[in-house]
């Protein structure tokens, strides 16, 4: 069968992300000991008869590096800021140990911060809420749709912090249109029944009347007094002083409301939608919230600071890769502006009687642009919005457009959020290099709502002349057509923009020096120290192995596997095993899609259950050259020393110990593949 075949099967949804791991050729990569070379593919050497397959990376001066496969956990790819810029480190040189230990310093002291950051919210006390079972049920039953099994989890996980007196801050992060809605939704009408004020934080005007309309239908049977609070709330001063005495239960506001100084009757919960929508100022007021009330984050599409706050334990996290059922990907596609595209795509979608989203985000030149469009397409309907109309005439023209008395609309990014029209299939986006991922996936979200396929056309006036930045944003939004993307894209969108602003920009530094990648690896390291009063450990970070060197051949042959890609994947995979289980289903896998396992093969996975065994058990590194061989071994370790005892006693011309922490041994072998099953059996019996 042929690799494509194999690619296919082997790279199924739940390799993906494994697939998206593999080095290119030139590709910057960061070895963790010789730091940022290029990846310049795999090399087999043979070495004394003894054939394996290295990794070969270039470093400075033409240099290069041959890594051992059973290495590969040392080297990720170089995820940082503006690579183009990046000098390669040279081998031998101490600048690279330098440098990364000068960031180990310096992210420390970011962990202390984060951490502080977190505890004070951990010592607060904060309320708990009871769950009324009956009144919730009732409201649930209202819900027109079944949850999805990731929706249930995220509502179930924010139900339980709340329960808890510590105040929750809760992340959760779904695509567009996978329901966080609704979990925002039943964590307030649990606030209200314990008689405390909620609070939701929105970006736009649009959005806050979207909310305002679905929270009402919702909580109409419950005596619930909804509000809205922004720039089209004509009643100012009364609505706050209904928040004030406690008439107001729900308000729902745009971040107007941050800038009033409101003392609240007895707020209890924060929920904040779409927050990558607001800005930096917006994002320092809504701190101050931070003291003891429950936190529920929203979003698509995290920013990468509380992208790495999740992941590395500040904040908690729920994520919704679930689709809801029967929903379609919308099909994205990146092409020049040309006219006779336009009418084609507009008159595919009005014929089929569907609606369309034109997007052009200058107001100055918004109606000419419409007008152009009538004459392009004089069989549409068109009329325009944005978001400099005042507030009942952008409500007219949405309210229209959703009673489908025009089927074209000419608008702004107003539409970004807030809009959920199920008859829009179709969005055409002019000038889409203009835009950044996040946007352009929540734009592309605002189609294919129900269960007609929807598409959404990004168009540039001249692709070869936009920046490689625009270039990287929409060759990811295009090839990233799956469900549950939006936190796929949070990342891309870090690494192609870079993410130094974990805590403001002199961290941007120390990433483009030793990569993305690496530097949230010591971030985790050092959080987990300062949590478990730990010293720092290079070892931890490294997902520290037993060195194994047998001068033996262990590898995959081109000739069994010819695809470097699935050998790649496949090195990693053993690598990555955690239990002998685990690798004997690996094995059998392969056996399957590629037939009768060589020698070579059975070496590899012999010695990855040396690996293992040895690890279990404490040994530090285990070296042979036939005849004699050494076993290194950690103060700490579980070796059963009876055992450990009696098998030197019983060969003692074999064994000898060297100190507190080494054994030397000599033996002939027949052959090699005896001596993996003889070392193999002796550290069985001593775990």
């Amino acid at each position: 069968m042929s690799p494509s075949f194999y690619l296919d099967d082997i790279f199924n949804d739940k390799n993906k992300k494994e697939k998206k791991n593999f080095f290119s050729i030139n590709e910057l990569v960061v070895h963790f000991e010789h730091g940022i070379g290029k990846y310049l593919g795999l090399i087999n050497l043979k070495n004394n008869e003894v054939e394996s397959e290295y990794i070969m990376l270039g470093y400075a001066n033409n240099t290069k590096l041959y890594v051992p496969i059973a290495s590969l956990h040392l080297i990720s790819k170089y995820r940082g800021i503006k690579k183009e810029n990046v000098d390669l480190d040279k081998l031998g040189n101490e600048n690279w140990k330098k440098e990364r230990k000068k960031t180990i310093k310096n992210i420390e002291d970011t962990a202390i911060i984060l951490l502080d950051i977190y505890s004070k919210r951990k010592v607060k006390k904060g309320f708990s809420f009871e769950n009324n079972i009956d009144l919730y049920k009732k409201f649930c039953r209202n819900f027109l749709f079944k949850t999805t099994p990731d929706q249930q989890n995220a509502i179930d996980s924010v139900l339980k912090d709340m329960s808890k007196s510590i105040p929750m801050d809760r992340l959760v992060c779904g695509d567009v249109g996978f329901g966080k809605t609704e979990i925002a939704m039943r964590a307030a009408f649990v606030s209200i029944c314990n008689k405390k004020q909620v609070l939701i934080l929105v970006p736009t005007t649009l959005l806050s009347q979207q909310h305002f309309f679905s929270f009402e239908e919702r909580f109409k049977d419950f005596s619930t007094k909804i509000s809205v609070f922004s720039r089209f709330c004509k009643k100012e001063k009364e609505t706050i002083l209904q928040i004030q005495n406690g008439k107001i239960n729900i308000l729902i506001s745009t971040h107007k409301i941050l800038f009033k100084k409101i003392k609240w009757h007895n707020l209890g919960l924060l929920i904040v939608d779409e927050e990558h929508r607001f800005g930096v100022k917006q994002k320092e007021l809504i701190k101050k919230f931070n003291i003891n009330i429950d936190i529920l984050t929203l979003t698509a599409t995290p920013i990468p600071r509380t992208l790495n706050m999740s992941m590395n334990g500040i904040k908690d996290i729920s994520i919704i890769n679930t689709p809801p059922n029967r929903r379609l990907a919308v099909k994205t596609f990146v092409k020049n502006y040309d006219s006779k595209l336009i009418r084609r795509i507009i008159l595919k979608e009005i014929n089929r009687g569907g609606q369309v989203y034109y997007l052009f985000n200058k107001v100055k030149h918004i109606y000419k642009i419409a007008n152009k469009l009538k004459k392009l397409v004089p069989e549409a309907m068109i009329d325009v919005g944005h978001g400099k109309m005042n507030g009942k005439d952008i409500r007219k023209i949405i309210r229209n457009f959703f009673h489908k008395k025009f089927n074209v609309l000419v608008c702004t990014t107003i539409i970004e959020t807030g809009i959920n029209i199920t008859n829009v299939n179709t969005i055409i986006v002019e000038q889409a290099d203009y835009f950044g991922l996040s946007q352009l996936h929540q734009l592309r979200g605002r189609v294919g709502r129900s269960f007609y396929q929807g598409y959404a056309w990004l168009l540039v006036y001249d692709y070869k002349k936009i920046t490689e930045n625009a270039k990287k944003r929409l060759s990811v939004i295009s090839s990233s057509k799956y469900f549950g993307a939006g936190l796929t894209l949070s990342t891309y969108d870090s690494e192609i923009r870079g993410s130094g602003e974990l805590l403001g920009k002199k961290q941007s530094g120390h990433i483009k020096k030793i990569g993305i990648s690496l530097y949230t690896k010591f971030l985790k390291n050092a959080i987990w120290n300062l949590k478990n009063k730990s010293e720092f450990s290079l070892s931890r970070i490294t997902t520290f192995k037993p060195e194994i060197d047998l001068k033996i051949s262990a590898f995959l042959p081109s000739k069994y596997i010819s695809d470097v890609d699935i050998r790649l994947f496949f090195y990693k995979k053993i690598s990555n095993c955690q239990t002998i289980k685990e690798l004997k289903i690996l094995k059998n896998k392969i056996f399957i899609k590629f037939g009768i396992i060589p020698n070579v093969v059975k070496n590899l996975f012999k010695i990855e259950k040396i690996r293992l065994i040895a690890k279990k058990i404490g040994i530090k590194r285990i070296t042979f050259s036939e005849p004699k061989g050494k076993i290194d071994f950690f103060k700490k370790n579980s070796i059963d020393i009876e055992n450990f005892f009696r098998i030197l006693n019983s060969e003692t011309e074999t064994w000898e110990m060297n100190g507190k922490t080494s054994i030397f041994f000599k033996k002939k072998f027949d052959k090699n593949i005896n001596f993996l099953n003889w070392i193999k059996n002796i550290l069985n019996t001593v775990k």
